[in-house]
């Protein structure tokens, strides 16, 4: 996989440019009571998920009231859930370990990403972690993130376990970053990652 891309970026949504996704108080309310918190945590979800109703997370301050619909939209901090404009660019075989899942925002059918394992792709020999008194920080991991590029087996979209809830792509062919770009999707920020 390694020579099928150049780069590596992190991603992330644009919070102050664009509207957030929750799930609704009615889906919260289920899970709570069926002690079945939604959780992304590289497990599958394919064979129990059902239908997860959404809304836009609306932030009451003013600065925030004229915020964009994304084309791609954050899922709180979890994931990212993309609107049925470009949904079709995702659907037919994104990646390997990708489920895509239904979301319903006012009966518009939607789809959260899901990713299934994680790449072992932290390279600890140039990785700086960030530890304050005699800790690893719990805000801001590394003073220098480095990954390696042979270790990457999932260019369209992937995670580290050590890094935490934060999602990876590359400039290869079919990968998150290059629909985006090729496509002018609006609703997510990519910032290049040192690799060796």
């Amino acid at each position: 996989m390694s020579d099928k891309f150049n780069k590596v970026f992190s991603v992330s949504v644009e919070p102050d440019k664009f509207l957030l996704l929750n799930e609704t108080g009615f889906e919260q309310t289920i899970q709570l009571t069926q002690g079945q918190l939604l959780l992304f945590d590289g497990s599958s979800m394919r064979d129990t998920w059902r239908t997860l109703g959404v809304n836009w997370l609306i932030e009451p301050r003013v600065a925030h009231q004229n915020l964009a619909k994304p084309d791609i939209a954050g899922l709180g901090a979890s994931t990212f859930v993309v609107s049925p404009k470009f949904s079709h660019l995702f659907l037919s075989g994104f990646g390997k370990n990708i489920e895509l899942l239904e979301c319903n925002l006012n009966d518009e059918q939607w789809f959260a990403f899901n990713v299934v394992g994680f790449d072992k792709a932290l390279n600890e020999d140039h990785t700086i972690r960030n530890i304050r008194n005699g800790k690893p920080s719990r805000v801001r991991k590394f003073k220098k993130m480095v990954l390696t590029k042979n270790a990457i087996d999932n260019p369209e979209l992937f995670r580290i376990r050590e890094v935490g809830l934060q999602y990876f792509t590359t400039d290869a062919k079919n990968s998150l970053y290059t629909l985006v770009k090729e496509n002018n999707i609006k609703g997510l920020y990519f910032n290049e990652v040192e690799i060796v």
